[in-house]
């Protein structure tokens, strides 16, 4: 059995909550000691045979470590034998975009909470690209919107693509750029995240009914979902550096209007 010196003080738990937010290969549980709550994630038991699976909980634990970054979840440490394996990681209390998107629509027909978000989760790509890590499942459940303050974290990381552990364990149809339906994945990189990230802003503005977004956002949208890789936006860094540039010539035009104003203003009188 190999067990971190954490889950040798912590078993056994107090509480154990099965929680909602399980995928197809894993179960996902609130568990508590000492009056604090962590997040267990666990393998399937129609899974445990599977050493794909298992050496899937390795690289997400071993990911999850070196990012230590406020867009993702604490991971401390991961308990496997031969019939179970599952990871231990601070408990993040909040809501996953999925459900945000079914029982509160409205909160993205304020703009700026959109455009919180739209920034937020463009900076938590930035930080896995720049370890040279694809995330490459990007999709509803996989975002969370914390209660306290509605920051963005980007959960399970079990299908990134890095330097080390060169493939990847699958992708949401529904959000995958068209490049990871190829099998030798060569074009995959951080432009496959882009797309997802396009796909998956227009899913949102689709079904809030947004109707605040900007022609250059719709532009901005439009370039990351382009169908070939060379097509879209090279990079977070460019997306974001497009964003600035917009803003700074909307702050430039808005005070060259104040100086035309107020020169008016005063020669006339």
């Amino acid at each position: 059995m190999a067990t971190s010196e954490f889950l040798k003080e912590t078993e056994p738990f107090e509480q154990i909550e099965s929680l909602p937010c399980g995928g197809s290969t894993s179960l996902c549980y609130r568990v508590r000691k000492d009056g604090k709550d962590y997040f267990m994630k666990k393998l399937r038991p129609e899974f445990r045979d599977n050493q794909r699976y298992r050496m899937l909980f390795h690289k997400e634990l071993e990911i999850g470590k070196n990012l230590r970054n406020k867009y993702f979840a604490n991971y401390l440490s991961l308990h496997e034998n031969k019939d179970d394996i599952y990871l231990i990681m601070d408990f993040i209390n909040g809501q996953c975009l999925e459900e945000t998107l079914k029982v509160n629509p409205g909160y993205f027909t304020l703009a700026h909470n959109y455009e919180k978000f739209f920034i937020q989760l463009l900076k938590g790509l930035r930080i896995l690209h720049s370890k040279n890590i694809a995330y490459l499942d990007l999709k509803p459940e996989n975002i969370l919107l914390t209660q306290v303050n509605n920051d963005v974290k980007i959960i399970d990381l079990g299908f990134c693509l890095d330097d080390t552990y060169g493939q990847t364990a699958g992708y949401n149809k529904d959000f995958a750029a068209p490049e990871l339906f190829n099998n030798n994945g060569k074009d995959i990189d951080a432009r496959s995240d882009i797309y997802s990230f396009g796909k998956l802003m227009l899913h949102i503005n689709k079904i809030c009914v947004i109707k605040h977004i900007s022609l250059f956002r719709k532009k901005i949208l439009n370039k990351c979902t382009q169908e070939n890789p060379e097509d879209r936006f090279s990079s977070v860094d460019e997306i974001l550096r497009y964003i600035n540039r917009r803003k700074q010539i909307l702050a430039f035009t808005v005070f060259s209007m104040i100086i035309s104003i107020a020169g008016f203003f005063f020669g006339f009188y």
